[in-house]
């Protein structure tokens, strides 16, 4: 297994990663740069707060919800379009979108320019090592295109943090 360096701290399955204020991970699958604010260190757990860089215009989260944390976004440049418990929007520079914790979400880079958020995970639980995690797995060749893990890695993520990420319910559509 390869590992993959970020400022100093070493991201692989190996070592558990501990994310520090200024730190910068980069995802070779889909260009995604985040770099670390204020850690879950630094605010006694209560929030994680980063700046995500998307550099690719097809970048798409897919749809999963937050069982225990509050997501939100301050647009800082470019346009993102939303959706939240099945409405969706569309919000630019200047603008703040919040999901509640439960609620099913999902975003994307809505043209060719790339887009930077300013997000905060409320608490921040254990949302600094799944980020690590799933660029790492990026970096070993784990996950498709879109960054999108292969089906045992996701179920091996899903089940190591329960409280911050799950996929959201089926609609049906």
């Amino acid at each position: 297994m390869s590992q993959t360096t970020c400022q100093g701290n070493v991201a692989s399955a190996k070592i558990e990663p501990m994310a520090r204020t200024g730190d910068e991970l980069v995802n070779p699958a889909t260009g995604e740069r985040i770099v670390f604010l204020q850690t879950a260190a630094d605010t006694d757990g209560r929030m994680l707060e980063m700046d995500d860089f998307w550099t690719r215009p097809d970048h798409r989260t897919p749809e999963h919800i937050h069982p225990e944390m509050q997501e939100r976004w301050e647009i800082i440049a470019g346009s993102v379009r939303f959706r939240i418990a099945g409405v969706e929007r569309t919000a630019g520079p200047g603008e703040v979108v919040i999901a509640s914790a439960g609620v099913p979400h999902m975003a994307w880079n809505l043209d060719a320019m790339p887009v930077h958020l300013r997000i905060q995970m409320r608490p921040a639980l254990g949302w600094e090592r799944f980020v690590e995690r799933l660029f790492a797995l990026a970096h070993d060749g784990h996950t498709d295109e879109r960054g999108i893990p292969d089906p045992t890695p996701t179920i091996e993520l899903l089940r190591e943090f329960p409280r911050e990420i799950a996929l959201a319910p089926s609609t049906g559509v």
